[in-house]
């Protein structure tokens, strides 16, 4: 159970792996429940499967032995989808990866995109078309993530998708997930006597480390901007801690000023756990005191200006406030259960080569 939430300010990956990490929110969604507005789009479709424009497949991309990872009942599995989802397994890492981790990460993000090309077919045999104003509404909300439109389209531009191919894999999201949540998950229902249990006999994780609740204004730099572009952003920052000096209000100015989607809704960036934040972040927070903000601090993300909105003590959370998120789990692990018994079923009746089968 995750009972901390680690903020922003530590987790961007910049804007290469944004839309990256978007494309392989799917098969998280299905297996933790999170629905479709969370999973903003799937992971990438097996180019040589239709989108489902339709609810129905018509067109198929033409591919050679070489692109082709594995067939799935005929339809490839291309080598591009394959190493993208394998590169997203990577992101933010920095330590060495072994030969043997290496060779299982790769078969895991296999396995994953051929069990999502199952469900899809599934899917696609047996649900309603998807509404182009439902496409139109997850794309809007993938693209309100971002900072700003441009920075959007800069993102789609250096992964090399366009804005039609996105919404076919949103397409593809929104089919599968109601196909899985309306005939094969179904209803959950967890009662209090099983979650007073999980509480009771797990208190290693209902406790909760030391931890400071922040608010923040961040002046996003990006690792590739010019030297000109950082001291342009180091001046914006000075100046908004003067506003800030001079008793602005941080919630407004965070709303007016900050690159941080989160924290221009003025409620703060949530709990960061000690331990679990940016050391240059961490250091200082824990070192203000509640209702004190900091000078201008420099990460990788950019320029940060903190607020310490409260703080809390390491111990036991009370029950009142773990069992929502002890219930979130119980359900999360009984629909695992089901869709894995669904997908285990799909193969045993499926056709699927891998490797140099499926090249010919």
């Amino acid at each position: 159970m995750r009972t901390v939430r680690t903020p922003p300010i530590g987790s961007g990956a910049g804007r290469r792996t944004l839309v990256l990490a978007a494309l392989l929110a799917l098969w998280a969604a299905l297996f933790i429940g999170t629905g479709p507005a969370a999973a903003h789009a799937a992971p990438p479709a097996a180019r040589g499967t239709p989108p489902a424009a339709d609810g129905k497949g018509k067109t198929a991309v033409a591919t050679t032995g070489s692109d082709v990872m594995a067939r799935v009942n005929g339809h490839p599995i291309l080598r591009r989808d394959f190493d993208l989802a394998v590169q997203i397994q990577f992101r933010g890492r920095r330590d060495p990866v072994g030969l043997k981790e290496l060779e299982a990460i790769r078969d895991k993000v296999l396995e994953g995109l051929i069990e999502n090309e199952l469900l899809y077919q599934k899917a696609v045999k047996s649900e309603a078309a998807v509404p182009d104003a439902d496409v139109e509404t997850e794309f809007q909300k993938m693209k309100e993530s971002f900072a700003t439109s441009d920075v959007f389209s800069a993102a789609l531009k250096k992964n090399g998708f366009g804005e039609a191919e996105i919404k076919d894999q949103l397409r593809r999201t929104l089919l599968v997930t109601r196909f899985v949540d309306r005939q094969v998950v179904g209803k959950i229902d967890v009662s209090e006597e099983d979650v007073r249990r999980y509480y009771d006999q797990n208190p290693a994780e209902v406790n909760r480390k030391e931890a400071v609740r922040l608010a923040q204004i961040l002046v996003r730099v990006f690792p590739d901007d010019p030297p000109q572009a950082r001291a342009t952003a180091r001046e914006k920052i000075e100046a908004i801690l003067k506003e800030v000096k001079s008793g602005g209000d941080f919630a407004d100015l965070a709303r007016k000023y900050s690159d941080d989607r989160e924290t221009r809704g003025g409620d703060g960036t949530g709990w960061v756990a000690r331990g679990k934040g940016p050391p240059p972040i961490e250091r200082i927070a824990f070192a203000l005191q509640p209702g004190q903000t900091s000078d201008v601090i420099e990460s990788r993300l950019g320029f940060h200006i903190l607020k310490v909105l409260e703080k809390r003590s390491e111990g036991p959370i009370p029950y009142d406030q773990a069992k929502k998120a002890i219930r979130t789990k119980l359900v999360a692990r009984e629909r695992v259960g089901k869709i894995r018994a669904y997908v285990d079923e799909l193969k045993e009746q499926a056709r699927i080569e891998r490797g140099p089968k499926a090249t010919s």
